[in-house]
C-alpha cells in the first residue's frame, strides 16, 4: 500500500469493517438461534445490528472528521464511547420496559447487545491505533 493511501480511505474502510463484522455477529446469532436452540429471538438480533449501523456511521464519520483534521482527537473518540455505552443501556431498559421481560428472560438480549458493543468496541480500539500511526508517519 502507498504512503498515506490508507488515509485517503480510512472512513470507506472502518464501514468496510463494521459491515462485515455485524454481518458475521448476526450470522453467528443466526446459528446459535437454529442450531443450538439459544433462547435468542430474530428480534433481538435486529435491534443489535440497527444500533451497529447507527454506531458504525457515526464512527466512520469521527474518522473522516480526524483524517481531515490531519489529527486524531482521543477525546472526541472517548466521549463517543462513552456516549455508545450509554445508548447500549438506554437499548436495554427500553427493550426491557417495552416487552416486561426482567431478570433471567433478559438475559439473552443483553447477551446479544454486548456482543455487539465488545465487538465495536475492539474493532475501534484497532483502527484508531491504525489511523493514529499513519497520520503520525504521513
Amino acid at each position: 500500500m502507498k504512503e498515506g493511501a490508507f488515509l485517503l480511505v480510512a472512513a470507506k474502510r472502518y464501514w468496510k469493517y463494521a459491515l462485515w463484522l455485524t454481518a458475521g455477529l448476526s450470522l453467528l446469532a443466526l446459528l446459535a438461534l437454529n442450531v443450538v436452540f439459544l433462547p435468542i429471538r430474530v428480534d433481538h438480533i435486529l435491534v443489535a445490528v440497527a444500533f451497529s449501523l447507527l454506531s458504525s456511521a457515526c464512527m466512520a464519520m469521527l474518522v473522516q472528521r480526524a483524517v481531515n483534521a490531519r489529527k486524531v482527537p482521543l477525546g472526541e473518540f472517548l466521549v463517543y464511547a462513552t456516549l455508545r455505552l450509554l445508548v447500549v443501556i438506554a437499548i436495554i431498559v427500553a427493550y426491557m420496559m417495552m416487552t416486561g421481560e426482567r431478570g433471567m428472560r433478559l438475559l439473552p438480549f443483553v447477551g446479544v447487545m454486548s456482543a455487539y458493543f465488545i465487538v465495536l468496541d475492539v474493532l475501534d480500539a484497532a483502527f484508531l491505533v491504525k489511523l493514529q500511526k499513519e497520520l503520525e508517519s504521513a
